[in-house]
């Protein structure tokens, strides 16, 4: 039963669903919805995740997300869990951007097994850029950032996690995205992941396709994902 728990304590672990440091423009709604497929050693699930983002004003936007974690055979660990937050954004150039963010999440979707499923709350810094350079006499946009992140919890359970990501269009309106992170705290919290997706910006919406991958950790992982988004 511990091995067990400990397989569902790292599965419970999301991949930060986050659009990185950058804020929403003031009135502007962004929606994620997404499902995945994943297997830790023999233990299979389905994530369902949504995620938003609300320009209260250019430099503050309000987020909320919601998961659903759904085991094959092991119905009794299944679980959900919610996270809000509030991100300032502060524009150092007009293509790098910081951000300050803090809200509170529970449940083990959000904040992993192993009693981090309590209520608690969290703090994130990021560092963001857009830029623009040339390729074979190509214009070719690209982004970069970098966050970090600590929560804690009503029962003294902590995570520390640290997240990179790179992206740029390959095809027109095609952008391949690279992400990896890094978590260590209380309750075998130590995992490092990486995901990879494709992302088609259609006239209306954004298409997703993408896998993601355990590299450091105690137990194999690995999942597919398919996510639609939509800015209104």
């Amino acid at each position: 039963m511990l091995r067990w728990g400990c397989l569902v304590a790292i599965a419970c672990w999301a991949p930060a669903a986050n659009a990185g440091p950058w804020t929403r423009h003031d009135d502007e709604f962004y929606t994620r919805l997404a499902i995945s497929r994943s297997s830790v050693q023999s233990l299979n699930a389905v994530r369902y995740d949504t995620y938003s983002e609300y320009g209260v004003t250019d430099q503050w936007t309000a987020t909320f997300k919601y998961e659903r974690l759904d085991f094959d055979r092991y119905p009794e660990f299944s679980s959900d869990g919610w996270r809000a937050t509030a991100r300032r954004g502060f524009r150092f150039s007009p293509s790098i951007v910081v951000s300050l963010e803090g809200g509170v999440l529970r449940g083990a979707a959000i904040g992993g097994a192993a009693a981090c499923e309590a209520l608690g709350a969290e703090a994130r810094a990021g560092l963001g850029q857009s830029l623009t350079y040339k390729l074979k006499k190509k214009s070719v946009p690209a982004f970069w950032f970098a966050e970090a992140a600590y929560r804690i919890h009503e029962d003294g359970c902590n995570r520390k996690r640290f997240e990179v990501g790179y992206g740029q269009e390959v095809f027109s309106n095609v952008w391949a995205i690279s992400q990896a992170w890094f978590d260590d705290g209380t309750h075998n919290a130590g995992s490092s992941k990486y995901q990879f997706e494709y992302l088609w910006k259609a006239e209306t919406f954004e298409l997703s396709i993408g896998s993601l991958t355990e590299f450091g950790g105690e137990f194999e992982e690995s999942a597919v994902f398919l996510a639609i988004s939509r800015i209104f």
